[in-house]
């Protein structure tokens, strides 16, 4: 019967680690279960969990049961998800959900930096996911936008499939789940308002 270390040694992140490493690894992990529909990890959140998917298939989904709600992935066993927090220390930038039943090992407040000094090589395998997920959200952003973007020259509109020329903000708006602000930057600033920033 396999245990914490033998399901560790199979996903790439920990495929450089010593044996004693993952027997170290596998005793501080903890079994989790999980049914269709359970939250594993919500957006927003802040935590330092690492999950190592053991069987079953989970959605990464952003803005989860809102209107702009979108799939990023579906990630099926064996592999590891949550590592992003890990490295940028930041919160969870999306929510994932359990398509089935779900059996994962969970390492909590797993010491990222201690473990990439013992074994460098995982500094290696975190750059290629990176590059990984990079190239993941560059399709998706191909996929929701379209390769190719026709904008005027002159007012900056940008014509959409049906031919209508409209804003920067209406067409992203329509196009994408994201949200836009509004700024204005400093060359702008000058030129517009320079009584309001006098030396800036």
């Amino acid at each position: 019967m396999k245990n914490g270390a033998d399901y560790l040694a199979e996903i790439s992140i920990f495929s450089k680690f010593k044996p004693e490493d993952l027997k170290r690894l596998g005793q501080k992990c903890r079994n989790c279960s999980y049914q269709m529909g359970d939250v594993i990890i919500r957006e927003g959140d802040r935590d330092g969990r690492l999950f190592v998917l053991v069987s079953g298939k989970v959605d990464v989904i952003k803005s989860y049961r809102t209107p702009k709600a979108k799939r990023l992935r579906i990630l099926t066993a064996p592999c590891y998800f949550g590592e992003m927090a890990l490295i940028d220390d930041m919160v969870r930038s999306a929510t994932v959900v359990a398509r089935g039943k779900v059996e994962a090992l969970c390492l909590d407040q797993w010491n990222l930096h201690e473990e990439i000094e013992r074994c460098p090589a995982l500094a290696i395998e975190l750059l290629q996911m990176l590059y990984r997920r990079f190239i993941d959200l560059e399709k998706i952003m191909v996929k929701s936008i379209g390769g190719f973007i026709p904008i005027c020259s002159s007012c900056k509109k940008i014509r959409d499939a049906q031919g209508r020329w409209l804003s920067i903000e209406r067409y992203l708006t329509n196009h994408t789940h994201h949200e836009l602000s509004h700024g204005i930057c400093p060359a702008c600033r000058d030129e517009l308002y320079p009584d309001l920033y006098p030396g800036e």
